[in-house]
């Protein structure tokens, strides 16, 4: 992204600046980038991204092999607790 169209979006004449010139603009400042969404009356997602989602996001910079020991040990440690990370489908626990 280039100086005039950073200029432009402070000037106002961008509407509605795309999310990927947000995303980038956030990014170079040091801002969350979910606080530039909300300020640009951009919709903000109330949940989070599931974890391998985030893990991509997150950290982009670290090794594949890196991200994959760490599904293998999320993966064993919400087997090991009986955890469900997409809780109960709809149904599955109301009571008959």
């Amino acid at each position: 992204m280039n100086f005039a169209t950073v200029a432009r979006i402070e000037q106002g004449q961008f509407a509605a600046p795309g999310p990927d010139k947000l995303a980038r603009i956030a990014e170079a400042l040091g801002l969350n980038t979910a606080d530039l969404f909300g300020l640009a009356d951009y919709t903000v997602p109330d949940d989070l991204p599931s974890f391998q989602p985030y893990l991509r996001s997150k950290y982009r910079d670290m090794p594949k092999r890196a991200v994959e020991d760490l599904n293998r040990a999320f993966e064993r440690i919400i087997k090991q607790h009986g955890y469900q990370p997409d809780g109960p489908r709809d149904g599955e626990d109301e009571a008959p």
